[in-house]
């Protein structure tokens, strides 16, 4: 008998209605995938980086963006190229940001069906180096990464309370996070540099689910879009929210845009960093992206540039 060729990650103690309906549907899998439970929060780095090792080429991503970044992470600690793996996503989280920007269905069994059709789209890869606890550290991300406010609403994000109400727990600790006094950033790049109070580099358009941060964005052209607010306060940031669903950020003259291929930002020590949704340290901060390095079974586009 022939080893399977999928690997396909997954958290087992998941809750919700989506969670049930996926344990029933991995009942029917075929023979040719092997599932591999995650243990812990951040486990599911190493087990993706131990399937490569063990000869999977095909590994999938079962959950939200912080799983995706953690798989990603996975496959990057290895010592084979990325462009010898392929990701596949079956979206289960609160966001799904990065599934949604590369129009993968959030249905379960049609993002399946993606992944058996086997259309490979290359997607740029951006690295990031931020301090943690234990130094500095690097760290893909997949979809985005903020500075500032975000950095702060998503570290003081109460887990219980998302569990309850999704979403929203995200924009009760916005508002708590607003009561801070903002730090002073400044971003430096080649041929540029800005200054503002809140700063947030995606590699897509999506930011927080369905809505558009970065209009102009495209997943695979050797760029990360850099808006920025000069100022951050109650106001402006409803102003923010309120153009941003309205798809209309861009033409906002509150927010400021640029497009880098490499990137650092500094502040006040101490300043939080968030990437794809989860905390993940502070500053100082460089990014640079690694052009169309990841490969993920996707739907295919007409902007699709991986041809």
């Amino acid at each position: 008998m022939s080893q399977p060729s999928i690997a396909l990650i997954f958290n087992p103690t998941a809750r919700g209605n989506k969670a049930v309906k996926f344990r029933q549907w991995l009942r029917d899998l075929p023979n040719d995938v092997t599932l591999i439970e995650t243990t812990a929060p951040g486990s599911a780095s190493s087990l993706a980086a131990q399937a490569i090792k063990n000869g999977f080429r095909t590994i999938i991503a079962s959950g939200g963006d912080g799983t995706i970044n953690e798989v990603v992470n996975g496959i990057g600690q290895t010592n084979r190229e990325f462009d010898q793996v392929l990701l596949g996503i079956l979206p289960l989280g609160t966001m799904n940001v990065f599934a949604r920007e590369l129009g993968i269905s959030l249905s379960i069994k049609k993002a399946w069906e993606t992944i058996q059709l086997g259309h490979t789209r290359k997607i740029d890869l951006p690295l990031a180096k931020f301090q943690t606890d234990s130094g500095l550290t690097e760290k893909f991300f997949i979809q985005m990464i903020g500075v500032g406010l975000d950095g702060d609403a998503v570290g003081g994000v109460s887990i219980k309370l998302k569990r309850k109400v999704g979403a929203l727990a995200y924009f009760a600790s916005t508002l708590s996070a607003l009561r801070a006094t903002p730090p002073k950033l400044r971003a430096n790049w080649d041929g540029g540099n800005t200054t503002g109070e809140w700063m947030c580099a995606g590699n897509g358009k999506m930011y927080g689910g369905p809505f558009k941060l970065f209009p102009n964005a495209i997943v695979n052209d050797g760029k990360l879009d850099l808006c920025v607010l000069p100022k951050v306060n109650k106001r402006t940031i409803a102003h923010a929210v309120i153009t941003m669903l309205r798809g209309q950020l861009n033409r906002w003259p509150g927010a400021i845009y640029h497009r880098v291929s490499e990137l650092t930002i500094e502040g006040p020590i101490g300043t939080s960093i968030q990437a794809d949704g989860d905390y993940v340290g502070t500053l100082p901060l460089e990014i640079k992206v690694l052009p169309r390095r990841l490969n993920v079974l996707a739907p295919k586009t007409n902007k699709d540039r991986s041809k």
